[in-house]
């Protein structure tokens, strides 16, 4: 290790593949040593972005190490090495050191995960000094995250974890990983797979007026994900019946559907096609690019959608909990598929309605017209669901 510490004490070049485009990273070891695990003084590497392998600013490897060579001696100067602060909590720490480090090689799906399991840590010692979050209380907080939430949630906050403390290691505020030998414990919570039944879909749709009850048609009929129903523009409105689901909206937030295979089209039932084309009329922007369900709030960036979360917390729950029903966006989704398949029995035009297929989808994908067995199957839900409610309705 010490041979190899001499040869790259001056530093060597190296492409970070993780961002797009990549970027040349220049490396080197430092002076610090630290004993691993096994009795090994290992010496810690320091790192400094050069710049993107592209056209405008460094295209080959040769130009990165031009760069580096002219910047090095000051890079590598020797520094009095910083004071951290022993009262830096952990939430201080996330938010100014970890995640701006590492945030430029998320995407929009990872960003949505991690604010999930980072409002869990914060919300459970996100005030404590960071170097006082010692093994004890991950190994309780662990524990008490696997008695209220599944197995997949507590690995991926684990994982983080981790990979947390390890940066903090790195910058040395803490001297130990605390979350290294963590284990995740079984969790005992059941996965919800909750759905709601045909009379209280139909009851919920009767005790909904106006936009509220178009929405809620909309996720009760089709099954998009919220977040794809509230991004809709009048544009993706086809009219061979069908929606294109091109983008979703939450949190604020614009983004690409979940998954490639997600930016495809849905069938809409006659009944809610034409519901949407009335409700277009009343739009005050009926335009291509006009949202179908825009916010009364007006923001920088112009008029924006509703954002699902708010809309289920303020206009379906409370009318659900009057009527004694669960219900969220995750159970209005698998209702979707459970009762139009238990409806048509036809499985394959209920998953290709939810557009769970894996196959990559492409130009010519988008453009074919949507399978007659969808259409029936759509159509089934529709019409089993409207049956309901008029007997529901008639016997008031």
């Amino acid at each position: 290790m010490g041979s190899q510490r001499d040869r790259n004490s001056t530093g060597w070049i190296s492409l970070d593949t993780r961002h797009t485009p990549p970027r040349w990273i220049a490396q080197w070891y430092t002076p610090e040593s630290y004993v691993d695990d096994r009795g090994v003084t290992r010496y810690k590497k320091g790192y400094r972005t050069l710049g993107m392998r592209s056209k405008g600013d460094l295209p080959t490897k040769s130009s990165a190490e031009k760069k580096w060579a002219s910047i090095r001696d000051s890079v590598l100067a020797p520094t009095q090495p910083l004071e951290r602060d022993p009262k830096t909590t952990f939430r201080k720490f996330l938010e100014s050191e970890y995640v701006p480090l590492k945030r430029s090689g998320w995407n929009d799906a990872t960003r949505d995960k991690l604010e999930y399991y980072f409002g869990y840590m914060t919300d459970a010692f996100g005030d404590r000094p960071i170097a006082e979050v010692v093994p004890r209380v991950l190994a309780e907080f662990i524990e008490e995250l696997a008695e209220k939430h599944c197995q997949d949630t507590v690995n991926g906050v684990l994982v983080y974890l981790r990979n947390i403390f390890e940066e903090a290691v790195d910058l040395d505020y803490v001297e130990k990983n605390p979350a290294r030998k963590l284990k995740a414990p079984a969790c005992t919570r059941e996965k919800d797979a909750s759905t709601v039944s045909f009379d209280d879909v139909a009851a919920l749709e009767s005790a909904l007026t106006g936009r509220d009850r178009t929405i809620f048609r909309l996720l009760a009929r089709c099954g998009p994900r919220a977040g794809e129903a509230f991004g809709i523009q009048w544009g993706d409105i086809r009219p061979d019946q069908t929606l294109m689901i091109a983008r979703e909206y939450s949190r604020s937030r614009l983004k690409k559907p979940k998954t490639e295979g997600s930016k495809d089209t849905v069938y809409l039932p006659t009944s809610l096609y034409n519901e949407l084309l009335s409700l277009r009329e009343q739009s005050d922007d009926s335009s291509p690019s006009g949202w179908v369900f825009p916010s009364s709030r007006k923001r920088k960036r112009g008029l924006m959608p509703l954002d699902y979360h708010n809309w289920i917390g303020r206009n379906l729950k409370p009318v659900a909990d009057k009527l004694g029903i669960r219900v969220n966006a995750q159970i209005m989704r698998r209702s979707f598929a459970t009762l139009a398949n238990r409806v048509t029995g036809d499985l394959k035009a209920v998953q290709r309605q939810m557009r769970h297929s894996r196959a990559s989808t492409t130009a010519d994908t988008y453009a074919q017209p949507v399978p007659q067995a969808v259409r029936e199957a759509v159509e089934a839900l529709d019409r089993e669901i409207q049956e309901t409610r008029d007997i529901q309705e008639a016997a008031k």
